[in-house]
């Protein structure tokens, strides 16, 4: 009987409780890829496509905290007496700004406080704006544009900084593609495969690079789960358009076992040229293939995991409008390997996170000319092939153990770059960023917080003879700076506000300084200043919100001083040989100030109405002339209607006049633009989702400031009107 008696009881001692439940959002639609974590114990899941979850919770605890988020809405927090019930009911709010309030790239500490202004993408936000492109996804943010050179190259530009001045990154690392350097190279994401995209709008320096003035925009994929549930899960879309008659496919696929995870993507993109008012733009057709295999573990205290993507991409440029028998192809590949872990432990500091991204990868611009007897002669005019490695390690003190939050860190950059071609732009080079930084989240009081972050780093350029150039008279380049912020945060009952002061630090790049050659995918001969000093860079950045569950509306301010500030310049010279319009690299100090204001109402429970408004001046200071590319004043309004199984919604774009410009930049017009969207759930889970979406609605010809694309009557042309079709199955 005694050993009986024993038996029971330790078997009773090894149970653990089982808590279980569904998430849903107000009009009880379930939400599939809600969070849900214990930060006590350091674990949490996901929801299933019909908003389930559950969790295995030691049977010692008689009580666990709860934190559930979804990206676009109010972070809830509760606690569970246990046993529970056998099933939770829990329901989310909407956040009328859609600002995530724990936003990891903002801070990974967990800190529901923001500094800056940030915003994130959920997969449904994506869904609905299903794009042939990376940047075109996120243009109707607040203070984000789209830098664009015909369909397949375009890139988020954040309060008018273009380039390195705003990071891009995938998981937390850097990519290792050419995209921050030209307007004509492509960023190597895939849209498709993002599961959420967070941006922080303004200097972010401490936690990802010195020169990240504009901001950064962090792409999370999935590709390393870090909450799974048991079992296969996933997610098929199919997407026609047909403003360029185009079509793309996309798969992801999980199968989470207790411990184990493994998941597997991949994506076809097909699109032709697209069609504007004025007829079609030759030469922007994109072909993609991506793909992407990935494994994570996990136990009580680390997850983890590794994934190997790769990408073959081919696209065009629009190089001169009026020739048919002259064609510029990007041929661009990428391979690369990727690792995450995250080790929860006890101490003064209770996580360490470490990342890395090891890529290669080789991007051709190939001139392409038809003779009359149908055959054609290819030239590679530029060959680019860099080796990339991207890392970090991160010392992490949580929010959810400790009152003073923030973060150790340390970070390199490697990068192997060799060019080729006819029109080789570079040298050869070697670069080398290695950075310690760190920051703290103090409270001081109830209402009153105070973040403060520091980073040093160590730059290294070494330049090469290749080909096309002998090596530069002072081939070795080496820098030390520190650059970091200091704000404070303030959050009484609905309002919340933020006031930051950053110091960035920015090296010329090798382009910057060493190019002198016909950039044709550019549509440009460049010429770089070898003698360029470092930028930097002060910064100040304000901000305040008010949000109920009816209304919200937020209103940011910021100004920029830049020392030697680094730019391309037009000319207004043609280069004899190639033809192409000259622009020079100059350094001037300048100074970016501007605004941006946004307004949600919610009057009825499934109507939500929202405007707002953006804009940014950049001018040097020893003229107050214009700098150049730089967006115009943009005023966006949108009206939404949205039940458990439809959403109907019209947004409207308006761009004002840009005359402020730059000797030799033209003048761009004002526009508006007229978008509608529906979706139609067959399912309560919404797990068979269908979108239809017509941009440009009334055939609006218009020219994007951004844009590169140039030549005659097709001057900086943009799509017309185009009908989208998507499907998507969550399993």
């Amino acid at each position: 009987m005694f050993i009986t008696l024993l038996i029971i009881t330790l078997l009773n001692l090894a149970q653990s409780h089982e808590l279980s439940g569904v998430i849903t959002d107000d009009t009880d639609t379930p939400l599939q890829g809600a969070s849900i974590f214990i930060p006590e114990l350091g674990t949490g899941s996901v929801t299933d496509a019909a908003g389930n979850f559950s969790l295995s919770i030691p049977s010692e605890l008689s009580e666990v905290r709860l934190r559930i988020s979804y990206v676009g809405f109010i972070t809830k927090e509760l606690r569970v007496s246990l046993p529970a019930a056998p099933e939770l009911r829990i329901k989310l709010m909407p956040d009328l700004l859609n600002r995530e309030s724990i936003l990891i790239t903002s801070s990974p500490s967990g800190s529901n406080r923001s500094f800056r202004p940030s915003a994130a993408l959920s997969m449904h936000n994506l869904q609905e704006r299903s794009s042939d492109n990376f940047g075109e996804a996120m243009q109707f943010l607040p203070g984000l544009n789209v830098r664009s050179f015909g369909a397949a190259p375009s890139r988020p530009v954040i309060r008018g900084f273009d380039g390195d001045r705003v990071l891009v990154l995938e998981n937390g690392e850097r990519m290792g593609d050419l995209g921050e350097t030209a307007p004509d190279h492509a960023t190597s994401l895939d849209i498709e495969a993002a599961e959420r995209i967070e941006i922080v709008r303004g200097p972010a320096s401490f936690l990802y690079g010195s020169g990240a003035m504009g901001g950064v925009v962090n792409l999370i994929n999935n590709d390393i789960p870090t909450q799974w549930h048991s079992g296969v899960s996933g997610r098929l879309s199919l997407t026609g358009t047909t403003v360029n008659d185009g079509g793309s496919t996309f798969g992801r696929f999980t199968y989470g076992l207790d411990q184990t995870a493994f998941t597997a993507r991949l994506s076809y993109r097909n699109t032709g040229d697209f069609r504007t008012p004025s007829g079609v733009l030759p030469d922007t057709f994109n072909e993609a293939f991506n793909g992407a295999l990935g494994v994570a573990f996990r136990n009580d205290s680390f997850v983890g995991g590794l994934s190997l993507s790769g990408l073959e991409q081919t696209y065009g440029l629009p190089e001169e409008i009026s020739d048919d028998d002259e064609l510029i192809e990007i041929r661009l590949n990428r391979i690369n390997l990727s690792g995450f872990g995250q080790f929860n432990h006890e101490g003064l500091f209770d996580q360490t996170q470490l990342r890395f991204n090891l890529s290669r990868y080789g991007h051709r611009e190939v001139e392409i000319e038809f003779e009359d007897d149908g055959s054609k002669d290819e030239d590679i005019e530029i060959d680019f092939r860099t080796l990339t490695f991207s890392g970090s390690v991160l010392f992490v003190r949580s929010e959810s153990q400790h009152e003073i939050s923030g973060a150790l860190g340390a970070s390199s950059y490697m990068r192997m770059l060799n060019v080729g071609g006819e029109e080789g732009l570079t040298p050869d080079g070697r670069n080398l960023n290695l950075a310690l930084f760190g920051y703290a989240d103090i409270p001081l009081t109830p209402q009153l917080s105070l973040q403060t972050g520091l980073r040093g780093d160590y730059s290294f350029l070494d330049t090469f003879a290749n080909s096309r150039f002998d090596q530069p008279e002072k081939p070795t380049r080496t820098d030390f700076s520190l650059s970091g912020s200091a704000g404070i945060h303030f959050q009484q009952g609905s309002f919340e506000g933020g006031l930051q002061l950053a110091r960035s630090f920015r090296a010329p790049s090798i382009e910057e300084l060493f190019t002198d050659a016909a950039h044709i995918g550019a549509g440009a001969y460049e010429i770089g200043d070898p003698n360029l000093k470092n930028e930097t860079g002060l910064g100040i950045d304000l901000f305040g919100s008010f949000a109920t569950t009816r209304f919200g509306i937020e209103l940011s301010t910021f100004y920029y001083h830049i020392n030697n500030f680094i730019y391309y310049n037009p000319t207004g010279e043609t280069e004899p040989v190639s033809e192409l319009p000259v622009f020079v690299v100059l350094a001037d100090d300048a100074r970016y100030f501007g605004f941006e204001a946004d307004a949600v109402l919610r009057p009825l429970r499934n109507i939500t109405t929202a405007a707002g408004l953006d804009f940014v001046r950049a001018q040097r200071l020893n003229d107050d002339s214009n700098l150049p590319f730089i967006p115009p004043m943009r005023l966006r309004s949108r009206l939404s209607y949205d039940t458990a199984m439809w959403n109907l919604s019209a947004e409207l774009i308006h761009a004002f006049e840009q005359d402020k410009v730059t000797e030799n930049e033209d003048i761009t017009e004002s526009y508006t633009l007229i978008n509608v969207f529906a979706g139609f759930r067959f399912d309560a889970g919404g797990r068979h989702l269908l979108t239809a979406r017509v941009d440009n609605l009334f055939d609006e010809s218009y020219r994007n400031h951004l844009s590169r694309v140039d030549g005659g009557a097709f001057r900086y042309p943009m799509p017309g009107r185009g009908f989208t079709l998507r499907y998507q199955f969550i399993f």
